[in-house]
């Protein structure tokens, strides 16, 4: 087993986190799961651990984050947390687009800041960030959601550099579109056939073999893209 044995992975009650929470317990990890929904039936585990925290308040969750590193100290975090903002810039209120971002990109600073000195003391941890596909290619009404995306990417592309030479690996993985809830409040979805969309649990499975490789290289970045790109718009209600 790699030495990462306990991980903090926000976004976990749903989604991707969520697959990615169930994969580590069921290869042994501790896992302490940050979302707003806390436990949910699918991660009943005595190894999982559930913080309600809304990675919306940041100053809440550095307080919170305070707390938790006082009891656990974490090999690895894998920030899986996100939302779907699409439409044109206009559309959004100054409070809309401030709350993206915290939640996009911000948090996953704050929770990094953090983490790192913990990381840097023991001169080893892991970190990986769900980015997107978004992070790679603008497209139409996504101006909102690739700003925090190409934010995200960057940030995480500029922490590789800053802690290779503290033993922390920092990977991103770039998915493109991924079956799961992120799109039940969007007008738009993947393609019906399995070939349209990502699996949660493929991406799980990425992460771990990410978490397993060698301690003396990198996987600095990872795109994943369905086989067959299909969008379909779902009808006005």
């Amino acid at each position: 087993m790699d030495e990462c044995r306990h991980a903090l992975v926000t976004g976990a009650s749903s989604g991707i986190g969520l697959a990615i929470s169930r994969r580590l317990l069921e290869q042994g990890y501790a896992v302490t799961g940050i979302s707003r929904r806390g436990q949910v039936d699918a991660l009943q585990h005595d190894n999982f651990h559930a913080q309600i925290i809304d990675l919306d308040d940041l100053g809440e969750l550095e307080k919170r984050l305070g707390s938790i590193l006082k009891q656990t100290r974490f090999d690895c975090f894998i920030h899986a947390a996100g939302q779907g903002n699409f439409g044109s810039i206009e559309q959004f209120s100054v409070a809309q687009i401030e709350a993206a971002i915290r939640v996009n990109l911000l948090c996953a600073m704050v929770i990094c800041r953090s983490l790192l000195p913990h990381m840097r003391r023991h001169r080893q941890g892991r970190i990986v960030v769900i980015g997107s596909e978004s992070a790679l290619q603008a497209g139409r009404k996504g101006a909102l959601y690739c700003a925090a995306k190409f934010g995200l990417r960057g940030f995480c592309l500029a922490l590789r550099e800053d802690c290779a030479s503290d033993g922390i690996q920092v990977s991103l993985v770039n998915p493109g579109m991924v079956r799961s809830p992120f799109f039940d409040g969007q007008t738009f979805a993947p393609g019906a056939a399995p070939e349209n969309a990502i699996s949660t649990d493929d991406i799980a499975e990425l992460v771990f073999q990410v978490l397993q490789s060698s301690p003396d290289i990198v996987i600095d970045e990872i795109n994943l893209s369905p086989r067959v790109k299909s969008i379909e718009f779902k009808p006005k209600s």
